[in-house]
């Protein structure tokens, strides 16, 4: 397990604004000279079994299962994804970006206080092996529930099963607790505009922009 200087991950609760801040990265880098050095990707990766069980269980199509066993999907689905995009781009020397990871999985997985975080970071390297390496860069956007419920009611028809005001919060903490266990985790304050939280996040990225 290593530390991958050119991979770098954004985490953050639905209705965060995580993805406005990636699309508003990839159009200021297609503007750049890096434009061909760095690809965007993302998890669940949407492409093969385990994720199609994960969109099946997160739209209410299947019922909820543990969150041992559904946690489990979400690192099957990113061995196949580190084998298949994420790997393969750092080999050729290319910055990876990257929507949700790891940390995802820990926070998501145990907020419920089912299962420990700790366990599932073993998960992921019984499961991943010498596949398994971790973020140079973890930045979340952090807002609190009340913010992430707004955006989510104007932006969704309907709610996701961990989109409610007390998962949110409760998810919330997860992430900022567990986070400081994971080195390279760093938070962003996402309560402003997209152009506002954007200089921010360019500060962060100093060095890959």
């Amino acid at each position: 397990m290593r530390r991958e200087k050119n991979f770098i991950v954004f985490e953050g609760l639905d209705g965060s604004g995580k993805s406005s801040q990636i699309e508003l990265l990839k159009q200021y880098i297609g503007k750049t000279e890096k434009k061909d050095s760095c690809i965007f990707t993302f998890e669940h990766t949407r492409q093969g079994p385990w994720s199609e069980e994960i969109e099946k269980i997160i739209h209410g199509e299947m019922p909820m299962p543990q969150a041992e066993k559904f946690q489990l999907l979400y690192i099957l689905d990113r061995k196949e994804h580190l084998r298949d995009i994420i790997l393969p781009a750092l080999k050729k020397g290319k910055t990876v970006f990257c929507d949700r990871y790891m940390l995802s999985t820990l926070v998501y997985g145990s907020f419920e206080g089912t299962i420990h975080w700790k366990t599932l970071f073993q998960y992921h390297k019984d499961i991943l092996g010498d596949d398994f390496i971790l973020p140079e860069k973890t930045i979340f956007f952090d807002v609190d529930s009340d913010v992430a419920m707004g955006r989510i009611s104007q932006n969704r028809e309907k709610p996701t099963y961990f989109e409610t005001k007390n998962r949110l919060a409760k998810l919330r903490e997860a992430y900022l607790a567990i986070g400081k266990h994971i080195d390279g985790f760093e938070t962003i304050d996402g309560g402003g505009t997209p152009e506002e939280v954007f200089e921010k996040t360019k500060e962060k990225l100093k060095g890959y922009l």
